[in-house]
C-alpha cells in the first residue's frame, strides 16, 4: 500500500510539474486556430485593397498558405513545450524533405507554376480559353491543377506546368471581339446584290457595334462559288448569340431574294454497253 501511494505521489508530482506546459499547449493551439480563422478575412482585404491586381483566386491561395505556416509555427511551439528536441526533429524533417522533393518534383513544379499563374495573371477565374486539345471556362486555379469548365458541363482538369508551357488561347481578354463568317453564292448570283443584303442584316443587327463598321468583301473564288466574308465586331458576352442568329438570317434572306448557296454535287455517268441504244 505504501508503494501505491508513493507511486501516485510521483505521479501527480510529474503532472502537477507537466501542468504548466500542458495549459501553454492547449493556449497555443486555441490561438493557432482563432488566428487562422480571423486573419483570412483582413488579409483578403488588404490583397483586395494593394495596388497589384490580385484575382480572388490568389487572394484563396494566399490564406491556404498563410493557415500553413501558422499551423506549422503551432506545432514546433507545441513540441518545444512538450520537451521534444526540435532542432534534431528539424533536422531529420530536412533529410526527409529532400528525399520526398525528389520524388514529387512533378508536384513541386505543378506547385510552382500555379504560384506563378496566379501572380502573373495570363487568364483569371471565369475567363473562357483554349489550351491544347480542351476549352472552356476557368473554374479555379489550384494548388496543383487549373480547373475548366466546359461547354458540355464537365470539368477538365489540366496540370499547372501544362498552362505554363502550352500555347494558351484566352477569349475574353478584351470586352470586344471580331468575328469573320463566310458565306457562298453561285457565279451566276448578283454579286453586288448578296453584298449588299449582307451589309444591310450586319448593320440592322442590334448586337452589332457600329464602330468598327461591318463590311463585306469577296473572300474567294471557289471551284464552284464566289464565298463571301461578313466580318462584324460584337461584345465579348454576344459572340455566339450574334453568329448563330447571322447564320440563320442570312439563310433566310437569301432565300428570299433567290440567292443560290451552292453545295457539293455529284454526277455519275454510266457507259452504255455496245449495241444497245440509250433507254
Amino acid at each position: 500500500m505504501d508503494t501505491f501511494m508513493e507511486a501516485m505521489s510521483a505521479f501527480w508530482a510529474k503532472f502537477l510539474a507537466f501542468l504548466p506546459s500542458l495549459l501553454s499547449v492547449v493556449i497555443i493551439l486555441v490561438l493557432a486556430f482563432i488566428v487562422t480563422k480571423v486573419a483570412e478575412g483582413p488579409i483578403a482585404a488588404m490583397l483586395r485593397r494593394s495596388k497589384i491586381d490580385i484575382d480572388e483566386v490568389a487572394v484563396k491561395y494566399v490564406n491556404r498558405v498563410v493557415k500553413i505556416v501558422i499551423w506549422f509555427i503551432a506545432v514546433i511551439m507545441v513540441m518545444d513545450k512538450l520537451g521534444i528536441p526540435v532542432g534534431s526533429l528539424l533536422t531529420m524533417l530536412a533529410a526527409i524533405g529532400a528525399a520526398v522533393a525528389l520524388a514529387i518534383k512533378d508536384n513541386l513544379a505543378n506547385l510552382a507554376s500555379g504560384v506563378v499563374l496566379l501572380f502573373t495573371k495570363p487568364f483569371k477565374a471565369g475567363d473562357y480559353i483554349e489550351v491544347d486539345n480542351a476549352s472552356g471556362s476557368i473554374k479555379e486555379i489550384e494548388i496543383m491543377h487549373t480547373y475548366l469548365d466546359t461547354p458540355g458541363h464537365t470539368l477538365v482538369a489540366i496540370p499547372n506546368t501544362k498552362m505554363m508551357t502550352a500555347t494558351i488561347i484566352n477569349y475574353s481578354m478584351y470586352d470586344t471581339r471580331r468575328q469573320d463568317l463566310l458565306f457562298s453564292i453561285g457565279y451566276e448570283d448578283d454579286l453586288l446584290a448578296a453584298k449588299a443584303l449582307l451589309q444591310e442584316l450586319a448593320q440592322a443587327h442590334p448586337l452589332v457595334l457600329k464602330d468598327p463598321a461591318p463590311c463585306v468583301m469577296v473572300n474567294e473564288h471557289g471551284s464552284s462559288a464566289v464565298v463571301l466574308l461578313l466580318r462584324v465586331w460584337c461584345q465579348n458576352s454576344d459572340y455566339w448569340d450574334l453568329r448563330y442568329d447571322l447564320i440563320e438570317k442570312v439563310k433566310l434572306a437569301f432565300d428570299q431574294k433567290g440567292i443560290t448557296i451552292p453545295y457539293n454535287q455529284l454526277e455519275v455517268h454510266l457507259p452504255v454497253p455496245s449495241g444497245k441504244e440509250d433507254v
